[in-house]
C-alpha cells in the first residue's frame, strides 16, 4: 500500500477543511492517506502557532519515511505563503508534491504573483477544481489535472418548505450574506411569507434566523429540510454547499461565480439582492421548484465521492510514476 500525506486545514471551518476530511476518510485503492494541520480556527497568534506546528510535524514524518506523495491544498495570500514553505520542505525530501488549488479568486492571486506561482507549480502537480479554471488559470499553472469536489453520500428529502431559504457559509463578506438578508427583507415588505436561514453567521430578525457556525445534526436538519440555498458570493472555486444541496434534490441560486456548475438544477442570478428576491420568488412556484429540484441529483453524479475518488488515484498513480 502507497501513502499519501495531506497537508491543508484539514481540522478548519469551511469548504476546504470538509473535503480534505472526505479525502483523507476514502483513499483511492491500493493507497492510505494521513493528515497533518496547517491552520488553526482562532485568531492570528493561533494560526502562526499552527504553522510552525505543521512545519515541525512534517519534517518528522517524511524523516520516518512511508510517504509516497504529499497533497498539500492552498487557497490564496497567506495560505499560499504557508504552502509554498511546505511544498519546498516535501521537494526537499524528494517526494512528489500534489497541490491542490481551492480558491475562487486564484486568478486575481497570480496576476498579483504569477512569476512565483508559474515557478512552484512548474515542480509540482496542479490540480484545479473545474475545466473553467484550468482555462482561467493554464497562462500561469502550465499543464494541471482537473478534479472537483467530492459529494459525501447524503439522503434525498422531499420534507421541505419551498418558502424557506438556506445559506451555507462562514462569517465573510465574500459569501454574500448581506445580499440574502436585504432579499427577504425586500419579499417581507412585500407580503410574501419567507423565512432564511444563515447557517455560519449569528444574527436575528423576523424571518431570518442566523445559527452560527452548524454540524452534525444541526446541519442534516437544515440541508434536508430548508427548501432552496442561496449562495451569493462574489467568488467561489467549487462551492460544496451548491453541489452537496443538487445532490440532495434542494434547487440553488447562485451568483455567477458558480456559473457552470449546473445547467438545470438552479438559476445563476445577478449579484444584487433585487435580483435574488425575484429568483426566490421565481424558485417558489412549484412547477418550477419540483423542476430543479429533480435535475439536482442527476447533475451531481460527476460530484458523488464514488465518482471522485477513483480519478485521484489515477492522478497519484501518474505522479509517483
Amino acid at each position: 500500500m502507497r501513502t499519501v500525506l495531506h497537508v491543508g486545514p484539514s481540522q478548519s471551518r469551511g469548504g476546504m477543511g470538509a473535503v480534505i476530511q472526505l479525502l483523507v476518510a476514502n483513499p483511492p485503492d491500493g493507497w492510505t492517506a494521513e493528515e497533518l494541520t496547517s491552520h488553526s480556527d482562532g485568531g492570528g497568534i493561533e494560526v502562526l502557532k499552527a504553522w510552525w506546528r505543521v512545519r515541525k510535524a512534517l519534517k518528522l514524518r517524511l524523516e520516518s519515511g512511508g510517504i509516497d506523495i504529499v497533497h498539500v491544498h492552498t487557497a490564496t495570500r497567506w495560505s499560499w505563503r504557508r504552502k509554498v514553505g511546505l511544498v519546498k520542505i516535501a521537494q526537499r525530501f524528494n517526494i512528489p508534491v500534489v497541490l491542490s488549488i481551492h480558491s475562487g479568486d486564484f486568478d486575481r492571486h497570480c496576476k498579483e504573483r504569477g512569476p512565483e506561482v508559474h515557478r512552484i507549480c512548474s515542480s509540482v502537480h496542479a490540480v484545479v477544481l473545474t475545466p473553467q479554471w484550468q482555462e482561467k488559470l493554464s497562462p500561469w499553472l502550465g499543464d494541471c489535472s482537473v478534479i472537483p469536489n467530492p459529494v459525501p453520500d447524503v439522503s434525498l428529502s422531499s420534507n421541505r418548505e419551498r418558502n424557506i431559504f438556506l445559506l451555507m457559509g462562514r462569517s465573510n463578506p465574500m459569501k454574500g450574506q448581506d445580499i440574502a438578508i436585504e432579499a427577504t427583507r425586500i419579499l417581507r415588505a412585500k407580503g410574501h411569507d419567507v423565512t432564511l436561514h444563515l447557517a455560519g453567521v449569528e444574527f436575528s430578525e423576523p424571518g431570518i434566523v442566523g445559527h452560527g457556525w452548524v454540524t452534525g445534526e444541526a446541519k442534516e436538519h437544515l440541508m434536508s429540510t430548508c427548501g432552496t440555498l442561496l449562495s451569493p458570493s462574489t467568488w467561489e472555486g467549487l462551492s460544496m454547499s451548491v453541489i452537496e444541496s443538487m445532490a440532495r434534490g434542494m434547487p440553488v441560486l447562485t451568483s455567477p461565480a458558480s456559473e457552470g456548475v449546473f445547467e438545470k438544477s438552479g438559476m445563476v442570478v445577478e449579484l444584487n439582492a433585487l435580483a435574488f428576491s425575484e429568483a426566490m420568488l421565481t424558485v417558489m412556484e412549484e412547477k418550477t421548484w419540483q423542476r430543479l429540484a429533480d435535475a439536482g441529483p442527476i447533475e451531481a453524479e460527476p460530484y458523488r465521492l464514488a465518482n471522485v475518488i477513483p480519478r485521484w488515484g489515477e492522478v497519484y498513480e501518474e505522479v509517483i510514476q
